[in-house]
């Protein structure tokens, strides 16, 4: 062994510069591990308990160096094992930025609450003390005003925040199970705060078709164009506001009659079919154009608007209209209400808008039929059959009809709702 430098001293240990060194088997090949020491007994102790844990990991027991690891781990390193991985699925494929993005900004005031805590204490009861905190307004946020001015804000997350908080550190901790830094998920069996019924979908924050032209009308008369453009283009095409902004003149094509789009959450069908009324809407807004960008930000051109600006002026206007609350989604809302009104199926609508889940969404989530829509599909229904098995079309002979000079006084809850 003196070729390599190693004087050997006993079995299983060599010398060399000083120090001692183990000649010892890692995943079945040979190796050099450093025992730190150049006392003999104290090197042939740590080969002998090297040997012990070797043995104990080839039978899948646990060693007490790694349960004392295991304890010592924090939540503050789970996190952060979590974030330098990339936020990955379960099944440890990548999420989009935008997703990740979130997940970062949501895991914020878990770390503030349960950083240092040791990620194996953890109860299911430690998740209702964080709900009150957060609803408590335990969470505060440092903001920079335009003036430079900082200020301290308490915040409250609501039990929807809560919810996908605590559902993202319970991401992280599946990410250590699976690479064995904890046994088991602590915040496994964890039931949502949230209750169906109370969560507001896109749906409920969708405009009429006459909330909309009032919308659109507002904005062009106060010269916010491009706000109003923005919304009527999400309204006719069905796309989500961060599929909308990044889109370029280059991607709209108005002789094959498609806009060429990038789907977000993994989404199918790259395009929008350009329809009578979005047609109209681009040669508009091609006449006003002043940068590649479909809808860029009026302070720099070559930037898209901003997500959280648009919101704003959004609910402004509908607040001083007194319309229902609209939202951009809730826009996306509006056009699968109007393809299902217009007699598409809803397996052609999840096509439509790049919806991979399917029908289903539509039905469950999308889904919506105005009452003046259903009123009117009501007085198609017949309910007597002539004898030659043919819906009667009109009133049946035993059935005197209506005197002329007295007017119907019943008046449906929905044609009341509908005007």
């Amino acid at each position: 062994m003196k070729a390599t430098g190693f004087d050997r001293i006993a079995p299983g240990l060599y010398r060399r510069g000083g120090l001692i060194y183990a000649r010892v088997r890692d995943n079945g090949k040979r190796t050099w591990r450093g025992t730190g020491t150049n006392d003999l007994t104290t090197a042939r102790k740590l080969l002998k308990k090297w040997r012990e844990e070797q043995v104990l990991q080839a039978h899948g027991i646990e060693t007490a160096e790694a349960a004392l690891n295991r304890n010592r781990l924090t939540v503050g390193k789970v996190l952060d094992a979590y974030i330098a991985a990339g936020c990955p699925t379960k099944k440890m494929r990548p999420k989009s930025p935008n997703t990740v993005q979130n997940e970062l900004n949501a895991l914020n005031p878990v770390r503030r609450y349960f950083g240092e805590r040791a990620a194996v204490t953890l109860k299911l009861a430690d998740c209702d003390k964080y709900r009150d905190w957060r609803d408590g307004g335990g969470y505060v946020v440092t903001l920079t005003r335009k003036d430079g001015e900082q200020v301290k804000r308490h915040t409250r997350g609501g039990d929807r925040g809560v919810d996908l908080e605590l559902t993202y550190l319970s991401n992280a901790f599946n990410l250590a199970v699976r690479r064995g830094e904890l046994k088991a998920n602590p915040l496994t069996g964890r039931t949502d705060y949230t209750v169906a019924e109370d969560v507001r979908h896109c749906r409920e924050v969708a405009p009429t078709p006459e909330g909309l032209a009032k919308i659109t009308g507002w904005l062009r008369d106060r010269r916010e164009t491009g706000v109003a453009d923005l919304v009527a283009f999400l309204a006719y095409s069905g796309l989500r506001i961060g599929e909308a902004l990044p889109l370029t003149w280059a991607t709209v094509n108005l002789g094959e009659g498609l806009v060429n789009v990038k789907r977000e959450k993994r989404g199918c069908n790259p395009w929008v079919a350009i329809t009578l009324e979005l047609e109209t809407l681009l040669c508009g807004m091609q006449t006003r154009a002043t940068s590649e960008l479909l809808f860029p930000s009026p302070f720099d051109p070559s930037k898209p608007r901003d997500v959280s600006a648009v919101r704003h002026r959004l609910a402004a206007v509908c607040r001083e209209l007194k319309l229902p609350h609209v939202t951009p989604h809730g826009l996306r809302s509006y056009f699968v209400t109007q393809a299902r009104q217009s007699g598409l199926t809803d397996a052609e609508i999840a096509m439509l808008i790049g919806d991979k889940t399917g029908p289903a969404i539509i039905a469950t989530t999308y889904g919506d039929l105005r009452d003046d829509h259903l009123l009117a599909q009501a007085r198609r229904v017949r309910h007597t059959v002539a004898p030659s098995g043919k819906a009667v079309s009109g009133i049946p002979e035993n059935i005197p009809a209506c005197p002329q000079d007295s007017p119907r006084t019943h008046t449906s809850p929905m044609v009341s709702k509908a005007a």
